[in-house]
């Protein structure tokens, strides 16, 4: 793998693992609610070492399988992370017919802990599923997941008042998931 391709890849991930990050800001920010720093901060801080626990587990089952296998294992993580967001974004609100508005407050240090769990799940996903395959490294993964992380809450906050919110918002898990499937496609590509 080039450098440039795994820096894609890296990114990609990062990206990936965190749009849903990206709609909570929005959420936020179209309530007018700014997001602390320091919500955003522990929340990344929770996604840093999910992330690392994926990663680590991804690299000790590669030391026990081959290559292809763990691509393939990678593509049906990350096919089925994206796929169960799909899920929840658009057929489970469906299916359940139930409609709850919630009324947003500015976070807190208990937000921020939920919050930090919740936004994890596509973190462990992601890193496992990038050292499963040995083709990139542990904390490169880790850092791209929590970097975006917290990067991805802040736009999502800045432009939450916007017009663009009302598009990306209603798509960002759309975009998450099918972008999670076409990185775990490519992997056994």
């Amino acid at each position: 793998m080039t450098w440039l391709n795994a820096f894609i890849i890296v990114n990609l991930i990062g990206i990936g693992s965190n749009l849903d990050n990206t709609g909570v800001g929005m959420a936020y920010g179209i309530e007018k609610i700014r997001f602390p720093h320091w919500v955003n901060i522990i929340i990344n801080f929770l996604g840093f070492f999910t992330a690392f626990l994926g990663a680590y587990m991804g690299e000790i089952i590669s030391q026990y399988t081959s290559k292809n296998t763990g691509q393939l294992v990678s593509c049906i993580v990350l096919c089925g992370v994206g796929l169960f967001i799909l899920y929840t974004a658009y057929l489970h609100p469906l299916i359940s017919n139930k409609t709850s508005q919630i009324k947003l407050k500015k976070p807190g240090f208990k937000q921020a802990i939920l919050l930090g769990f919740g936004l994890s799940f596509s973190n462990i996903a992601g890193s496992f599923s990038a050292t499963i395959t040995n083709s990139m490294s542990l904390w490169t993964i880790v850092i791209s997941i929590s970097a975006w992380g917290y990067f991805m809450i802040f736009f999502g906050n800045i432009i939450g008042i916007g017009v663009v919110s009302r598009f990306l918002g209603k798509y960002s898990s759309l975009v998450s998931g099918f972008l999670l499937i076409g990185v775990g496609v490519h992997q056994i590509i």
